[in-house]
């Protein structure tokens, strides 16, 4: 069995071979996203409408089976799942390279392995969620949350410009077949973590929604659960609806050019990598419960500078509010996931992933459409501003709940019970006191044990 790291998460080689295959995985992902839509329009002529469809599709999985796929996992082993979940994704990709090699592929193939990549992201999220305790222990969850972050932010600042170079170099098609290797490597690297992974427990005879709901059950009876869950529901609900107006917002409203636009907007994933360099740090010199309502509280503010942005100067603004807004949204983000691994169940852990990623991405599609609808009704600059404001307000349910009082997780964690041996008596006695034994003669009397009643409460006290 591996020994897990003292000195930090990064001493422990199944640790790295993690973050390697996330790494590579996360890539792959992110360079498939732009490259689908490429050969949609390049090799199908794809109408907008059938864009909008395959975007739908591959971002869809986690409200349709999202629920589920927790509850799946929580009754397997979870390494097994994220190897064979790469291993499906390259076939996929493969599948297409050589339908489109062959002048087969049409929309609905490429949509179906849209589909295929959309499950296959779902169960490889949740169980590298989950999985990553049992590698690290909680000790080190915050680090490797860090870590896993800083990966995905990388990936998205890499990721678009990767596929579109490879795109334009190789071939939409032929970019796949890169894609399709980063899977395979991610699939080697799992494949060698020796970390033992206990085996699930038994469910019983409880069926599959019976286990959903008891998931989710466990997200609403938590206090603090049941706040992260509303507060980053609202905070994605506003920003999807932020999100559908925020071009439209600098070329239109602001008079920036195109050019410039895309620009400012590529701050976002900036400041995703500093707040994911910045997390554990902060956790540290604020505390790791503290800063999870924090980090909100501090940096929702600057979410108001967006709707101020003008042109020359007042760009810096945008950037900003941007920088700032996204870097705490990080920071938050790492740290709340960090009590989900800390407080709640290895056996229930993947339901109550599954269950949060449920509530909380089931609000984008709301919010894209609730921008556009704020957008026509009172004007994009005052859907920015009250988009603003309701940021600033989304941290209240943290600060209402036990995070509002507490400054480290473990303060929150729920306390073991300790074990207390069996005691074993004679005669009439039995089952009705625990009392220390006393030293008897047959019909003489009672005499207390060696060190008297101090004696006793000491032990009493220790156990």
């Amino acid at each position: 069995m591996t020994v897990r790291p003292q000195d930090g998460p990064w001493r422990s080689g199944d640790f790295r071979l993690l973050v390697a295959g996330q790494t590579v995985t996360q890539l792959g992902t992110d360079v498939t996203g732009l490259a689908f839509p490429l050969i949609a329009v390049l090799l199908l002529d794809a109408t907008p409408w059938q864009l909008g469809a395959l975007v739908a599709v591959q971002n869809g999985a986690f409200l349709l089976v999202g629920v589920p796929a927790g509850v799946w996992l929580d009754r397997r082993r979870l390494r097994p799942v994220l190897i064979v979940s790469d291993l499906v994704r390259c076939a996929a990709l493969v599948t297409v390279t050589v339908a489109a090699a062959l002048s087969w592929l049409t929309l609905p193939l490429l949509m179906a392995t849209a589909a295929v990549m959309g499950v296959m992201r779902v169960l490889f999220d949740i169980g590298h969620q989950s999985y990553l305790p049992t590698v690290l222990g909680r000790r080190h969850l915050l680090e490797g949350n860090s870590a896993v972050e800083t990966v995905r932010s990388s990936g998205q600042v890499a990721g678009p410009s990767l596929g579109g170079w490879l795109t334009q170099l190789a071939g939409a098609t032929n970019t796949l077949l890169v894609d399709a290797a980063s899977f395979l490597v991610s699939a080697a690297c799992l494949a060698r973590i020796r970390t033992r992974e206990p085996a699930p427990r038994r469910t019983g005879r409880a069926g599959p929604v019976h286990e959903a709901r008891e998931g989710l059950r466990l997200v609403l009876a938590n206090p603090v659960l049941r706040a992260i869950a509303v507060t980053s529901a609202l905070s994605n609900l506003l920003f999807a609806a932020a999100t559908a107006l925020l071009v439209l917002f600098l070329v239109d409203t602001a008079g920036f050019a195109p050019g410039t636009a895309g620009m400012l907007m590529s701050a976002a994933p900036a400041a995703a990598l500093l707040g994911a360099a910045t997390a554990t740090r902060l956790a540290r010199r604020f505390g790791s419960a503290r800063i999870i309502w924090l980090s909100l509280a501090v940096t929702t503010p600057l979410n108001l500078l967006i709707p101020l942005t003008g042109p020359g100067w007042g760009a810096a603004l945008f950037v900003a509010g941007i920088v700032g807004g996204g870097l705490g949204q990080v920071v938050y983000g790492i740290t709340q996931v960090t009590y989900r691994q800390t407080v709640v169940p290895a056996r229930f852990l993947c339901r109550v992933n599954a269950s949060m990623r449920f509530l909380v991405m089931g609000a984008m599609p709301l919010g894209g459409l609730l921008g556009g609808a704020l957008g026509d009704a009172v004007g994009v600059r005052t859907t920015l501003l009250v988009v603003g404001v309701g940021l600033v307000l989304a941290p209240v349910p943290l600060l209402l709940s036990p995070l509002g009082r507490a400054r480290e997780l473990d303060e929150l964690a729920p306390r073991p019970e300790v074990e207390r041996p069996p005691v074993t008596t004679t005669g009439a006695r039995a089952g009705r006191h625990r009392r220390r034994p006393a030293t008897t003669r047959p019909g003489g009397p009672r005499h207390p044990a060696p060190g008297g009643r101090r004696a006793a409460r000491r032990t009493s006290t220790g156990s």
